[in-house]
């Protein structure tokens, strides 16, 4: 029941009846009355981070802006695990497919005597084998 206040004139005798009423009311109305509803709760967009380190997993959370609009930025750090283990070897694929055959050997092949006696060649008959070697090996397209 909500107190009545009692309208006092002048001359009005005070008496225990209506001074009990008073201190009645006033105990009741401990809590005053309602008050204007507040802003609504509201969040701004929410941010995230990942690192790409390994080690203990951690987040860290950071709260910003007013109530009204409240961000959170979370930042996540060591999520990525230690390297596995190597794993077993794939089965071997089928074969490619047959490059271009490319310009190739020019000429015909052609048979070199070897030194007759390498361990005792003199140093002009060694230079003569490479010289033959090095103009086969022109005449065939392998060195310009």
């Amino acid at each position: 029941m909500s107190y009545e206040p009692t309208t006092w004139s002048d001359g009005d005798v005070i008496t225990a009846d209506k001074m009990n009423k008073l201190e009645q009311g006033v105990k009741n109305e401990q809590t005053g009355p309602a008050g204007d509803p507040g802003a609504a709760a509201g969040f701004g967009t929410p941010t995230a981070t990942v690192d790409a380190n390994t080690g203990t997993p951690e987040v860290t959370v950071e709260a910003t802006g007013p109530d009204t609009a409240k961000v959170f930025s979370f930042a996540f750090k060591n999520l990525k695990g230690e390297p596995g283990a190597k794993g077993d070897p794939g089965e071997k694929g089928d074969p490619g497919e047959k490059g271009d055959p490319g310009a190739g050997l020019t000429g015909s092949a052609s048979a070199l005597a070897a030194l007759e006696s390498p361990e005792s060649a003199d140093a002009p008959s060694i230079a003569a084998k490479v010289n033959e070697v090095i103009a086969q090996l022109k005449a065939r397209g392998v060195v310009s």
